[in-house]
């Protein structure tokens, strides 16, 4: 090849994203994204959705960051994460190429393991038309009109998910347990049972610690939000099974009702197949854990929503509401509720104090068909995202023990895997659930792993 051939066929490679070895000056391009040497299609838990970000811009882009693409005017819960990978990324990625990872959020958990269950593809980010490739593709549709039909429409094609996400285990959401996402259309999601959620390929990923955000305006006749609420867990059971529709019905932790003057709870709920409103059901009504469990009672359906922002958006409007979400979540116009005088951190639920957390699973397709797809899962699931070594750094995160090349929690208090995050830090956690998110934490050397 001549030297004018030469340097046509590098600037292809640089358009393209290709197994290139030279340094990047910038950022990709959502061309170059679209075009990506590697890439992985995932799905499913909005409250995990972080973590990933965060690892790949840590631990397998190079310097000059990460591209995020977030689909704009229907729905922002399709990502595309890309960027140029950095030397020595152990996941098996040329130094220089585009690495692409599709994550869509939408439908949380129950994209993350209905779809890989039943087999059937579903809607995911598409950059390949040309007008799709830019920082904020088009994608037509709300969660309310399309989400159980799946009938987005704009910059999406159907796809398999390749690595699903799900906040607790995915036998939590069969029939039997309350929690199955019976509102998605079997024609387009497939339908799926204990066997077919019994993942044989499934494994744990990190702890992660949930709160209840409040908005406080109008309890004890606030006219702003912003009030320290002390909740029971006997008290959360008491809102999500119905039994108490106003905070003058609650004992606070405290003593006395929660609210001096009337003030009517709305919950916020996310759709049922929700990993997090599973996980909700799990900690306060014992769904599908023991055989007293109360029913989760759903009073606002016209509310509920089907990813984390979601549900933070539209409690933060409405006097009086409480929702449930991961702890690095903003808390605009919200409080989180201490828990039996607990404030949740990750450091609380690391020491034993504070007990709101579930192990999140992921789980992979029968076949990953996208180039290197195999690799970035395999790198994901089986040490990035498990040993939490230098990845995840947000503060609902806990690393589990055990697990990957992570030792046992020991000491108090608990190890630091990263001194100082720009939330906190990342806990190795002592306390496990072993091989189910219905168990008690216990010290993890006593649990079989």
């Amino acid at each position: 090849m001549n030297p004018t051939n030469t340097k046509i066929a590098t600037a292809v490679a640089l358009a393209l994203g290709g197994g290139i070895t030279a340094a990047q000056a910038a950022p990709a391009t959502p061309a170059q994204c679209a075009a990506a040497f590697n890439y992985l299609y995932v799905a499913g838990s909005s409250a995990a959705q972080p973590a990933f970000a965060s690892a790949l811009a840590n631990d397998l882009f190079d310097s000059n960051g990460e591209t995020t693409i977030s689909a704009t005017v229907g729905n922002g819960n399709f990502k595309a994460y890309c960027g140029f990978a950095k030397a020595g990324n152990g996941a098996g990625v040329p130094t220089g190429s585009v690495v692409t990872l599709y994550y869509r959020a939408e439908g949380g958990s129950v994209t993350g393991a209905l779809p890989i269950a039943s087999g059937q593809p579903i809607k995911q980010l598409d950059l390949t038309p040309s007008a799709c490739q830019v920082a904020g593709p088009v994608v037509n549709g709300t969660s309310a009109s399309v989400g159980t039909t799946d009938g987005w429409t704009g910059c999406v094609s159907n796809h398999a998910v390749e690595m699903g996400v799900t906040d607790v285990d995915p036998p939590q959401f069969t029939k039997s347990s309350g929690n199955y996402p019976t509102a998605y259309s079997t024609t387009v999601f497939g339908s799926a049972n204990l066997a077919t959620f019994s993942f044989a390929g499934q494994s744990r990923l990190f702890d992660q610690v949930f709160g209840l955000y409040v908005n406080t305006q109008s309890i004890n006749g606030a006219s702003s939000p912003g009030a320290v609420l002390n909740l029971s867990r006997e008290a959360g059971a008491a809102i999500f099974s119905g039994d108490y529709t106003d905070w003058s019905e609650i004992a606070s932790a405290n003593g006395g009702a929660v609210s001096n003057v009337a003030a009517p709870i709305t919950v916020v709920s996310r759709e049922a197949g929700s990993g997090t409103r599973t996980g909700a059901s799990l900690y306060f009504l014992g769904s599908n854990c023991n055989k007293a469990a109360l029913t989760y009672v759903d009073n606002f359906p016209a509310l509920d929503g089907y990813a984390t922002g979601d549900v933070l958006t539209y409690a933060s409007t409405i006097p009086g509401a409480i929702t449930y979400a991961s702890i690095d979540n903003a808390k605009t116009n919200l409080t989180i509720a201490q828990l039996s005088g607990v404030t949740p951190s990750n450091l609380a639920a690391a020491t034993g104090q504070y007990d709101w957390w579930f192990e999140a699973y992921t789980q992979r397709a029968a076949t990953i068909a996208s180039p290197g797809g195999l690799a970035l899962y395999n790198w994901l699931k089986g040490g990035e995202l498990a040993n939490l070594a230098t990845a995840p750094q947000k503060s609902d995160v806990l690393v589990i023990p055990n697990l990957g090349t992570n030792g046992p929690g020991t000491g108090n208090p608990p190890i630091q895997i990263v001194p100082l995050l720009q939330n906190g830090a990342i806990y190795l956690n002592p306390y496990s659930r072993g091989s189910s998110n219905c168990n008690i934490p216990t010290p993890a050397n006593s649990v079989p792993i």
